[in-house]
C-alpha cells in the first residue's frame, strides 16, 4: 500500500486548479468539469465535486491487499480503468483505495 492522493472538495474546479497552477507551479494530470487531478513535487491533489467524492485519503493497492484487508468490499469502476473503494475509519474520515489491474498485468506478464 503506498500514498496516492488526498482529495478535496470544490465548488469550482477550474478556478482551484488554475490556482494552484498559478501559485504553486503545480503540475495536471487531469481535469475536466466534476474532477481534477494536480501535482505539486511529489504529492497529488484531486478536487472533486461536492456531489461525487467525500473528501478523502486515497492510498494505492494490489490484488493480494484486497484479497487480505478488503475481500468483502466491492470495487467500482472507473474511467480511467483503475476502479476503488471507500471505507471510513473510526472517526468518519473516508479512506479510497485504489486499485490499477494494468498494473498487475504488466507485473505480471
Amino acid at each position: 500500500m503506498t500514498f496516492d492522493h488526498v482529495a478535496l472538495v470544490s465548488k469550482n474546479i477550474k478556478r482551484v486548479i488554475d490556482w494552484y497552477v498559478k501559485k504553486w507551479n503545480a503540475e495536471i494530470i487531469y481535469q475536466d468539469e466534476t474532477w481534477g487531478l494536480i501535482k505539486i513535487g511529489e504529492s497529488k491533489i484531486a478536487f472533486v465535486s461536492p456531489h461525487q467524492h467525500p473528501t478523502h485519503i486515497c492510498f494505492e493497492i494490489d490484488e493480494n491487499f484486497i484479497t487480505e484487508k478488503l475481500p468483502n468490499e466491492t470495487f467500482k469502476g472507473h474511467r480511467d480503468g483503475s476502479s476503488s473503494c471507500y471505507i471510513r475509519d473510526p472517526d468518519g474520515n473516508f479512506l479510497e483505495f485504489l486499485y490499477w489491474p494494468s498494473k498487475e498485468e504488466k507485473n505480471n506478464g
